[in-house]
Protein backbone atom coordinates (compact mmCIF):
# COMPACT_ATOMS: atom_id res chain seq x y z
CA UNK A 1 0.00 0.00 0.00
CA UNK A 2 0.96 3.20 -1.01
CA UNK A 3 2.66 5.05 2.57
CA UNK A 4 5.32 7.51 3.59
CA UNK A 5 8.04 6.75 6.00
CA UNK A 6 8.13 9.45 9.18
CA UNK A 7 11.69 8.82 9.12
CA UNK A 8 12.67 10.17 5.59
CA UNK A 9 15.28 12.03 5.29
CA UNK A 10 14.74 13.14 2.03
CA UNK A 11 10.82 13.78 1.30
CA UNK A 12 10.22 14.35 -2.28
CA UNK A 13 7.35 15.55 -4.36
CA UNK A 14 5.36 12.75 -5.81
CA UNK A 15 5.98 14.55 -9.37
CA UNK A 16 9.42 13.59 -8.65
CA UNK A 17 9.04 10.21 -8.10
CA UNK A 18 6.56 9.59 -10.96
CA UNK A 19 9.21 11.27 -13.23
CA UNK A 20 11.57 9.24 -12.12
CA UNK A 21 9.81 6.28 -12.87
CA UNK A 22 8.64 7.11 -15.94
CA UNK A 23 12.62 7.95 -16.64
CA UNK A 24 14.24 4.28 -15.72
CA UNK A 25 11.13 2.66 -17.65
CA UNK A 26 13.25 4.62 -21.04
CA UNK A 27 16.41 3.88 -19.93
CA UNK A 28 15.30 0.43 -19.19
CA UNK A 29 14.13 -0.15 -22.56
CA UNK A 30 16.96 1.55 -24.24
CA UNK A 31 19.81 0.49 -22.09
CA UNK A 32 21.99 -2.36 -23.67
CA UNK A 33 25.12 -1.99 -21.33
CA UNK A 34 25.60 -3.17 -17.41
CA UNK A 35 27.41 -0.71 -16.03
CA UNK A 36 24.99 2.33 -16.35
CA UNK A 37 22.46 0.16 -15.07
CA UNK A 38 24.06 -0.81 -12.18
CA UNK A 39 24.68 3.28 -11.41
CA UNK A 40 21.31 3.66 -11.81
CA UNK A 41 20.12 0.93 -9.19
CA UNK A 42 23.07 2.54 -7.15
CA UNK A 43 21.11 6.18 -7.87
CA UNK A 44 17.46 4.64 -6.70
CA UNK A 45 19.23 2.58 -3.97
CA UNK A 46 20.35 5.86 -2.20
CA UNK A 47 16.96 7.62 -2.85
CA UNK A 48 15.63 4.60 -1.25
CA UNK A 49 17.59 4.77 1.66
CA UNK A 50 16.93 8.52 2.20
CA UNK A 51 13.30 8.47 2.01
CA UNK A 52 13.67 6.06 5.25
CA UNK A 53 13.67 2.69 3.47
CA UNK A 54 16.87 1.70 4.30
CA UNK A 55 16.44 -2.47 4.47
CA UNK A 56 14.26 -2.40 1.25
CA UNK A 57 17.28 -0.39 -0.10
CA UNK A 58 19.61 -2.82 0.33
CA UNK A 59 17.38 -5.69 -0.46
CA UNK A 60 16.60 -4.24 -3.47
CA UNK A 61 20.09 -2.64 -4.30
CA UNK A 62 21.77 -6.64 -3.80
CA UNK A 63 19.02 -8.47 -5.44
CA UNK A 64 19.35 -6.49 -8.49
CA UNK A 65 23.43 -5.97 -8.56
CA UNK A 66 23.59 -9.91 -8.78
CA UNK A 67 20.85 -10.33 -11.51
CA UNK A 68 23.12 -7.79 -13.35
CA UNK A 69 26.41 -9.45 -12.91
CA UNK A 70 25.17 -13.10 -13.72
CA UNK A 71 23.53 -11.29 -16.92
CA UNK A 72 26.62 -9.76 -17.89
CA UNK A 73 28.22 -13.58 -17.26
CA UNK A 74 25.70 -15.38 -19.55
CA UNK A 75 25.92 -12.92 -22.05
CA UNK A 76 29.31 -13.44 -22.46
CA UNK A 77 29.24 -16.94 -22.50
CA UNK A 78 26.86 -17.14 -25.21
CA UNK A 79 27.64 -20.92 -27.44
CA UNK A 80 24.64 -20.23 -30.18
CA UNK A 81 23.03 -23.06 -28.55
CA UNK A 82 19.54 -23.01 -28.00
CA UNK A 83 19.41 -23.38 -23.97
CA UNK A 84 21.59 -20.78 -23.60
CA UNK A 85 19.86 -18.14 -26.24
CA UNK A 86 17.04 -18.91 -24.10
CA UNK A 87 18.78 -18.12 -20.89
CA UNK A 88 20.20 -15.41 -21.91
CA UNK A 89 16.33 -13.79 -23.27
CA UNK A 90 15.36 -14.82 -20.08
CA UNK A 91 18.02 -12.79 -18.49
CA UNK A 92 17.67 -9.49 -20.79
CA UNK A 93 13.89 -9.45 -19.56
CA UNK A 94 14.70 -9.47 -15.64
CA UNK A 95 18.09 -7.18 -16.65
CA UNK A 96 15.11 -4.42 -18.06
CA UNK A 97 12.84 -5.44 -15.23
CA UNK A 98 15.33 -4.83 -12.23
CA UNK A 99 15.51 -1.07 -12.58
CA UNK A 100 11.78 -0.09 -13.00
CA UNK A 101 11.10 -2.28 -10.34
CA UNK A 102 13.20 -0.46 -8.31
CA UNK A 103 12.15 2.84 -9.29
CA UNK A 104 8.59 1.55 -8.77
CA UNK A 105 9.37 0.40 -5.07
CA UNK A 106 10.72 4.36 -4.68
CA UNK A 107 7.23 5.59 -5.70
CA UNK A 108 5.16 3.05 -4.21
CA UNK A 109 6.57 2.67 -0.54
CA UNK A 110 7.44 6.80 -0.02
CA UNK A 111 4.33 8.26 -1.37
CA UNK A 112 1.30 9.23 0.59
CA UNK A 113 -2.15 8.47 -1.14
CA UNK A 114 -3.37 12.03 -0.53
CA UNK A 115 -0.17 14.06 -1.87
CA UNK A 116 -0.39 12.09 -5.09
CA UNK A 117 -3.91 12.97 -5.40
CA UNK A 118 -3.04 16.52 -4.64
CA UNK A 119 -0.17 16.39 -6.64
CA UNK A 120 -2.51 15.16 -9.91
CA UNK A 121 -4.83 18.32 -9.18
CA UNK A 122 -1.50 20.46 -9.37
CA UNK A 123 -1.34 18.98 -12.84
CA UNK A 124 -4.79 19.28 -13.59
CA UNK A 125 -5.11 15.92 -15.13
CA UNK A 126 -8.44 14.69 -15.47
CA UNK A 127 -9.92 12.46 -12.99
CA UNK A 128 -10.62 9.53 -15.55
CA UNK A 129 -6.97 9.13 -15.79
CA UNK A 130 -6.50 9.51 -12.45
CA UNK A 131 -9.31 7.08 -10.52
CA UNK A 132 -7.25 4.16 -13.06
CA UNK A 133 -4.04 5.29 -12.00
CA UNK A 134 -4.97 5.27 -7.92
CA UNK A 135 -6.84 2.01 -8.39
CA UNK A 136 -3.93 0.62 -10.11
CA UNK A 137 -1.24 1.26 -7.91
CA UNK A 138 -3.27 0.31 -5.27
CA UNK A 139 -4.22 -3.02 -6.67
CA UNK A 140 -0.64 -4.20 -6.71
CA UNK A 141 0.27 -4.46 -3.38
CA UNK A 142 -3.03 -5.72 -2.01
CA UNK A 143 -2.36 -8.66 -4.83
CA UNK A 144 0.88 -9.24 -2.97
CA UNK A 145 -1.18 -9.86 0.10
CA UNK A 146 -3.54 -12.30 -1.01
CA UNK A 147 -1.30 -14.03 -2.97
CA UNK A 148 0.41 -14.82 0.09
CA UNK A 149 -2.80 -15.85 1.47
CA UNK A 150 -3.24 -18.34 -1.47
CA UNK A 151 0.27 -19.96 -0.53
CA UNK A 152 -1.26 -20.42 3.17
CA UNK A 153 -4.53 -21.36 2.35
CA UNK A 154 -2.80 -24.17 0.01
CA UNK A 155 -0.45 -25.33 2.56
CA UNK A 156 -3.42 -26.03 5.00
CA UNK A 157 -4.66 -28.15 2.51
CA UNK A 158 -1.32 -30.21 1.89
CA UNK A 159 -0.48 -28.17 -1.59
CA UNK A 160 2.90 -26.77 -1.48
CA UNK A 161 3.98 -24.45 -4.30
CA UNK A 162 7.56 -24.84 -5.03
CA UNK A 163 9.81 -25.86 -7.89
CA UNK A 164 9.28 -29.53 -7.67
CA UNK A 165 5.59 -28.90 -7.70
CA UNK A 166 5.45 -26.47 -10.91
CA UNK A 167 7.92 -29.00 -13.00
CA UNK A 168 5.38 -32.06 -12.32
CA UNK A 169 2.17 -30.75 -12.03
CA UNK A 170 2.58 -27.68 -14.27
CA UNK A 171 -1.82 -27.46 -14.79
CA UNK A 172 -2.18 -28.43 -11.53
CA UNK A 173 -0.64 -25.92 -9.83
CA UNK A 174 -1.33 -23.31 -11.75
CA UNK A 175 -5.13 -24.12 -11.23
CA UNK A 176 -4.73 -23.78 -7.44
CA UNK A 177 -2.80 -20.50 -7.72
CA UNK A 178 -4.62 -18.97 -11.05
CA UNK A 179 -8.17 -19.78 -10.24
CA UNK A 180 -8.83 -18.13 -6.37
CA UNK A 181 -5.85 -15.46 -7.76
CA UNK A 182 -8.54 -14.18 -10.48
CA UNK A 183 -11.38 -14.47 -8.27
CA UNK A 184 -10.14 -12.43 -5.47
CA UNK A 185 -8.64 -9.26 -8.16
CA UNK A 186 -11.84 -9.35 -9.70
CA UNK A 187 -13.08 -8.65 -5.97
CA UNK A 188 -10.69 -6.35 -5.55
CA UNK A 189 -10.65 -4.13 -8.04
CA UNK A 190 -14.80 -4.08 -7.25
CA UNK A 191 -13.96 -2.55 -4.14
CA UNK A 192 -11.18 -0.19 -4.63
CA UNK A 193 -13.50 1.38 -7.14
CA UNK A 194 -15.98 1.85 -4.90
CA UNK A 195 -13.87 2.65 -2.18
CA UNK A 196 -12.53 5.76 -5.30
CA UNK A 197 -16.24 6.20 -5.78
CA UNK A 198 -17.24 6.86 -2.37
CA UNK A 199 -14.38 9.02 -1.52
CA UNK A 200 -15.58 11.28 -4.03
CA UNK A 201 -13.04 10.58 -6.99
CA UNK A 202 -15.51 11.17 -9.28
CA UNK A 203 -16.85 14.60 -8.93
CA UNK A 204 -15.97 17.21 -11.23
CA UNK A 205 -15.90 20.19 -8.08
CA UNK A 206 -12.25 20.57 -6.95
CA UNK A 207 -11.10 18.39 -4.14
CA UNK A 208 -9.58 20.20 -0.65
CA UNK A 209 -6.29 17.95 0.96
CA UNK A 210 -5.18 18.08 4.50
CA UNK A 211 -1.33 17.89 2.62
CA UNK A 212 0.63 20.44 0.72
CA UNK A 213 3.10 19.19 -2.14
CA UNK A 214 5.12 21.67 -3.56
CA UNK A 215 8.39 20.95 -5.98
CA UNK A 216 11.07 22.31 -3.69
CA UNK A 217 14.73 23.15 -4.72
CA UNK A 218 15.91 18.99 -3.52
CA UNK A 219 12.90 17.97 -6.38
CA UNK A 220 14.64 20.10 -9.11
CA UNK A 221 18.34 18.37 -7.95
CA UNK A 222 17.44 15.27 -7.84
CA UNK A 223 15.65 15.17 -11.45
CA UNK A 224 18.24 17.38 -12.75
CA UNK A 225 21.13 14.97 -11.35
CA UNK A 226 18.54 11.52 -12.13
CA UNK A 227 17.18 12.49 -15.65
CA UNK A 228 20.90 14.14 -16.69
CA UNK A 229 22.47 10.29 -15.97
CA UNK A 230 19.80 8.74 -17.59
CA UNK A 231 20.40 11.10 -21.07
CA UNK A 232 24.13 10.78 -21.09
CA UNK A 233 23.80 6.95 -20.54
CA UNK A 234 21.87 6.49 -23.41
CA UNK A 235 23.99 9.06 -25.30
CA UNK A 236 27.41 7.36 -24.78
CA UNK A 237 26.65 3.67 -24.06
CA UNK A 238 24.22 3.32 -27.41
Amino acid sequence: MISENDNSILKLDPRTKLAILMGTMVFSLRNLSVVPAIICIVLLGLLLFLEGEGFSAVKWFSCCTIVLLIFNGVTKNINGSAVNMICAAIMVMIKVLCPILMALALFTKTTKMSDLISAFQKMHLPMTFVIPFIVMIRFMPTVSDEWESIKKAMLFRGIKFDLKNLLLKPARTIEYILVPLLFSSMSLMEELASSAMARGLDSNRKRSCYSTVKMKFRDYAVLFLFLGFIVTSLVKFQ
